[in-house]
């Protein structure tokens, strides 16, 4: 037999699902802009094993990246802000008794859902109105033997195609989770909104790390087998290069903003009597007071800000210019900070703050996992010996590779992934 005839009856990697199928995925942004760059990775596997991948982006903002030919944009909802009027509310008068129910079921009190409800009635008539759009424009061609409905987040995505699956019961979709759509702390208030109701329409929720699955299997106890684990993973882009001579050459890579305490790197580097050379990736609300902070550094720590970058031109960045360690500190981190997942596949060991399933990867062999409530000093400290600890020779290199290899190689992970959803879909 060929090997094409035996990919036809095994799939990829010897997949037992081959799918003659349509994706639809919704996201938030990808492929416009900056954001979701981890679909980056994601979705050229998506792309082999589906006919067709069509992406249903809430918000297409920015320059609309490079995507695989079989792949294609569609944007049925020309203003994610237009809402439905009176009329539209009370034709959808069940819906919305939904909605609210939930709402008064997931709020962590009667003040704080007063206090929020001018804005979550503004939401429930956005996700009235994109419902509407979706079922007019959208589901006339959606058939269940051949189209797998999967929202790259389970929040307002989720929400919408739960109110569709109301009006089209034959509707199974499925959602992935990374963050602030698991840890109710990260968002205002300390509750997601209209989380009842994602969870009763959505099909499976996907973690993207075994602290956001259970975490949510404890919140949610009557829905556990719901709830499982799918890693994101990182592109190989071979070993990086490796010169331990000069400065220590720290890299971070992060948007600017208070939760991935950016800050707290630049006080530890204060610290530092070693000479060192700091880049980082990113931008965002803090980068003034990031960049002020940085320029009172001592002479000896040289800082270099790339601002936001393409995914693609921080691993070729990666690939030319020798890398020490990679610094990720961030408190209510979601998943396995896919930052460090890519630092980690060129062989650069991670210094880490345990938070959100950051743990995942750091097993002893990719780092050093310090706790989530490190001080400037002891992050300082760490980083003064790196360069005569163990983490700096080419074996722990070699060994932080590997390690990324058997967890977190995308065709590898990827792939297992459509295993799942596929074999779901088969159920059907």
């Amino acid at each position: 037999m060929g090997e094409m005839a035996l990919l036809a009856i095994l799939g990829p990697r010897g997949s037992r699902y081959v799918a003659m199928k349509e994706l639809w995925l919704f996201t938030t942004r990808f492929p416009y802009g900056f954001r979701e760059a981890f679909l980056e990775n994601e979705l050229p596997v998506l792309c082999e094993r589906f006919e067709r991948v069509v992406i249903f982006p809430e918000h297409p903002e920015g320059a609309l990246r490079p995507i695989p030919a079989n792949a294609e944009v569609r944007l049925p909802v020309s203003d994610p802000f237009a809402s439905a009027g009176v009329v539209g509310m009370m034709r959808h008068f069940g819906v919305v008794a939904e909605l609210i129910g939930s709402l008064m079921k997931d709020a962590p009190s009667w003040r704080i859902l007063k206090a929020q409800w001018p804005y979550l009635r503004a939401r429930i008539a956005q996700f009235i109105h994109r419902a509407e759009v979706l079922k007019r424009d959208v589901m006339p061609h959606y058939d269940p033997g051949r189209v797998v409905v999967y929202a790259y987040w389970t929040h307002d995505w989720t929400t919408v195609l739960g109110i569709v699956r109301r009006a089209f019961p034959g509707l199974r979709f499925f959602s992935r989770a990374h963050g602030f759509d698991i840890y109710e702390e990260q968002n205002t208030n300390g509750w997601i909104p209209f989380r009842s109701f994602q969870l009763r329409h959505v099909e499976r929720v996907h973690c993207a790390s075994r602290t956001g699955m259970e975490h949510l299997q404890h919140r949610h106890p009557r829905l556990a087998d719901r709830f499982t684990l799918a890693r994101l993973g990182t592109t190989d882009h071979g070993p990086g290069p490796h010169d331990p001579t000069g400065p220590l050459k720290v890299v971070s890579c992060s948007f600017l903003i208070p939760r991935k305490r950016v800050l707290l790197l630049v006080e530890a580097l204060a610290q530092l009597r070693t000479p060192v050379k700091w880049v980082h990736f990113g931008g965002g609300v803090e980068e003034e007071r990031v960049r002020e902070a940085a320029a009172k550094l001592p002479a000896h720590v040289q800082v270099e800000f790339k601002g936001m970058a393409q995914n693609a031109e921080i691993m070729a960045w990666y690939r030319t210019h020798p890398v020490d360690v990679f610094v990720h500190l961030a408190r209510l981190e979601g998943g396995v900070a896919v930052a460090a997942q890519e630092a980690a596949s060129f062989g650069i060991p991670v210094v880490a703050a345990d938070s959100g399933g950051v743990r995942d990867l750091m097993d002893g062999r990719t780092g050093v996992l310090l706790a989530q409530d490190s001080t400037a000093g002891e992050v300082a400290a760490l980083l003064e010996g790196f360069k005569a600890g163990p983490m700096s020779g080419a074996d722990f290199r070699a060994g932080v590779r590997a390690a990324w290899a058997e967890g977190f190689e995308a065709r590898a992970v990827f792939h297992r992934f459509v295993d799942r959803i596929l074999a779901d879909a088969e159920q059907r």
